[in-house]
């Protein structure tokens, strides 16, 4: 068994096609397929992200201060909204 390491692109039909010197017709010939994802900034962002709430519970220390809403307001007021 000889192993030989291409990269190739995959066409519009899905196709993929390989070539190499050593590649004959008639030939048999086992393919392992290892998929490369885009990076990250080519990613559409509902794929693969959750929504990080590492924020939560942040204004607690304002609670004996404010009620909810009153919080709500104040937050429109540090965000300059």
């Amino acid at each position: 068994m000889i192993a030989i390491e291409e990269t190739t692109a995959v066409q519009a039909d899905g196709s993929v096609v390989l070539r190499h010197p050593e590649l004959k017709a008639g030939h048999r010939v086992k393919v392992i397929v290892l998929l490369e994802t885009p990076p990250l900034t080519e990613r559409p962002l509902c794929l693969g992200r959750r929504l990080h709430q590492n924020w939560a519970g942040g204004l607690a220390d304002l609670a004996a201060e404010y009620s909810s809403v009153e919080l709500q307001h104040k937050s429109l007021e540090w965000r300059g909204d």
